[in-house]
């Protein structure tokens, strides 16, 4: 669903539709049509309700563009480029980055793909007004596991009886005349009466538990030698009592009606017994981002060189690592609202004592902070001629220190950091940082090494590929020469890059997740009020929106936008809803009020933890400020994760 806000055009149409377009590259003439919107009626203010599906992939690049045009009349769509009234492009992983999953843009007459990649947000003569993007998860499936043991279950009247035993599921579904069946599972036929142990099997949840109390109707059955099938009895039971778990309440007596019907000492068919029953839930890399994690990029310069470098070969090394760091950042910091990035130099001999470091901040400051990825690029040129290089080093150093950085802001699953290491030299410490892996492997980490230049890697190469026994892989090596072509386009070669880095980062986030026990939370809500929107809880946004409560009545909402849209009147049928809570209670949720009183806003709880500010701060802000930022009608994009390499099944 899309909506256009204060739509500025001084063209006019009875209708408009909006067209989505995707496109993986930088090439203009590579956009394929995902859909159509049906047309609307034309206004300054217009909202699509139509969805559409996409699909997602982490460490891809993926930009979409929306363009509204001209439909004059509402059966017959216009195709004419003359007709084309506003465009936008954003890069999906914005959308997916953005808090509550909400992307706010400006509608320009053309759009271009520099301009969405740059992430640029000035306000440029062909602003035509704003539009949100926004997306939704789906009802994610959740089955339940559950295992069966028989005891002492009726045989048939052979002295050798070679008959197999096996059970069936089924929906009881209630009807006006009569029951009907809905066949769910059939296990496996074991030749075992006495205590037959079936593997476990998997129910769907809607199929199953739509209503906590839905009866299952189980039959447990006989096979014979020639595959004919025969009845020992049944029983009822639902998800609710599963859900005790094993127990002496889950142990049930399997009745045959026949049996009981002809012997008045007929007690049962022998009995069934739950010993296993799990109710799933299968977090995906996507249910972590959109609940509130955070990526973090974390930068390692090898300065050191077993052989001097000719000035040529600086360069070429210059211009790849500027590639490969352009390529990995420029995906990773859609998911840092802060856009700060932590950068390291290592084997060099560094000012003022030029004392030979392996672990030093890329910018010679108190802190290893840079801002953006051209602060890390700044701060690299700056330290290349500061520094001698040595012509061996030491990783091991770097790995162990953002190791700890990453403990310390890895609290509760809202942080998730990823190390690059850039290097071209000998690395001596390779029985360190096999231990320095080992340690990385319970934090919230992954590693990237990456082998520069025509230096064989072999070594290193083999301590990244080493089993660990047991724990969780955390590290990969890339050779980046194996990578480039120097025939192909310059962003063929960083898509190229940023697929091979990424492809296990979000296998690595899932694993850790699950093995620190870390759900994913309910979806952060975009709000709770239709006068506040809580983007304006992240900082570093683009635009602010100053509101007078004065202003404020039971009809219209007036906000006051001093550097972007002057006097919008947003109607109350256009305000966002609240989404639903799937996994939350209120409980997770602050109440905060203004101070002049007139205003009431729910912040979630999480995102206190995820901003790394208290609720006293969150208080103190809206009491000095008095703001709030505009919230734009919705504009929603159904997509779908990646099920191959990198990503698990999910959807927006």
């Amino acid at each position: 669903m899309k909506t256009c806000s204060d739509f500025a055009t001084t063209e006019s149409a009875n209708h408009i539709i909006c067209e989505l377009y995707e496109n993986e590259t930088e090439c203009e003439e590579k956009w394929s049509k995902v859909g159509t919107s049906s047309p609307v009626r034309f206004s300054r203010n217009i909202n699509f309700t139509d969805k559409f599906s996409y699909q997602y992939i982490f460490e891809k690049t993926q930009l979409i563009k929306a363009v509204f045009s001209r439909c004059q009349e509402k059966d017959h769509p216009s195709s004419s480029s003359n007709d084309i009234l506003a465009t936008s492009i954003f890069k999906v992983d914005e959308l997916i980055g953005s808090f509550g999953l909400q992307l706010r843009k400006q509608l320009q007459k053309t759009g271009s793909i520099a301009q969405a990649l740059c992430g640029s947000q000035r306000v440029t003569e062909e602003f035509l007004g704003g539009i949100v993007i926004s997306a939704e998860m789906p009802e994610k499936e959740q089955p339940i596991v559950v295992q069966f043991y028989g005891k002492s279950l009726d045989r048939k009247d052979f002295l050798w009886d070679e008959t197999a035993v096996f059970f069936r599921v089924f929906r009881l579904e209630e009807g006006k005349d009569d029951d009907s069946l809905v066949f769910l599972y059939e296990s496996e036929a074991i030749k075992n009466h006495s205590h037959p142990q079936w593997a476990e099997f998997r129910l769907d949840t809607q199929d199953a538990a739509d209503n906590r109390n839905r009866l299952l109707e189980i039959w447990v059955m006989y096979k014979d030698v020639d595959g004919k099938e025969g009845y020992i009895g049944k029983f009822l039971t639902t998800y609710a009592k599963m859900k005790y778990g094993p127990g002496c309440d889950n142990v049930y007596s399997v009745i045959n009606d026949v049996k009981k019907a002809q012997k008045k000492s007929y007690e049962n068919s022998g009995k069934m017994e739950l010993v296993k029953f799990t109710d799933v839930s299968f977090y995906s890399f996507l249910d972590y981002i959109v609940s509130g994690t955070q990526l973090h990029f974390e930068i390692g310069v090898d300065f050191s060189s077993p052989e001097p470098v000719h000035e040529l070969d600086q360069r070429r090394f210059d211009g790849e690592l500027h590639m490969a760091i352009r390529a990995i950042g420029s995906i990773i910091r859609d998911y840092t609202p802060n856009r700060l990035f932590a950068a390291f130099g290592i084997g060099a001999k560094i000012p003022p004592t030029f004392h030979e470091s392996n672990e030093f901040f890329l910018n010679f400051s108190m802190d290893p902070i840079c801002r953006g990825l051209d602060g890390v690029m700044d701060a690299y040129r700056k330290t290349q001629s500061m520094v001698t290089s040595l012509k061996e080093s030491k990783l091991a150093p770097v790995i162990n220190y953002v190791t700890r950085m990453s403990h310390r802001s890895g609290f509760r699953g809202l942080h998730y950091h990823i190390l690059a290491l850039f290097t071209r030299g000998e690395v001596t410490d390779l029985k360190e940082i096999q231990q320095a892996l080992n340690s990385a492997s319970d934090a919230p980490l992954s590693i990237l090494i990456i082998g520069m230049g025509d230096y064989d890697f072999t070594p290193l190469q083999k301590v990244c590929t080493k089993r660990k026994d047991g724990r969780r892989d955390v590290v990969q090596f890339i050779h980046l020469k194996t990578l480039l072509n120097g025939a192909e386009a310059p962003w063929l070669n960083k898509s190229r890059i940023a697929e091979t880095a990424l492809r296990n980062v979000p296998q690595h986030m899932v694993q850790y997740m699950h093995n620190a026990n870390i759900a994913a939370k309910p979806p952060i809500q975009v709000c709770r009020s239709p006068l506040f929107h809580s983007s304006s809880l992240i900082p570093d946004k683009p635009t602010q929106f100053d509101f007078d409560t004065s202003h404020v009545d039971n009809q219209h909402v007036h906000i006051e936008i001093p550097s972007l849209m002057p006097n919008l009147v947003l109607p109350p049928d256009l305000s966002p809803r609240p989404r639903q809570d799937r996994r939350g209670s209120d409980s997770q949720y602050l109440d905060v009020e203004t101070m002049r009183g007139s205003l009431t806003v729910r912040v979630p709880e999480r995102c206190h933890s995820v901003l790394q500010t208290s609720r006293e701060q969150y208080q103190r802000r809206l009491k000095e400020r008095g703001l709030a930022r505009m919230k734009f009608p919705r504009v929603e994009l159904s997509t779908l994760e990646s099920s191959g390499g990198s990503t698990q099944d999910s959807s927006l």
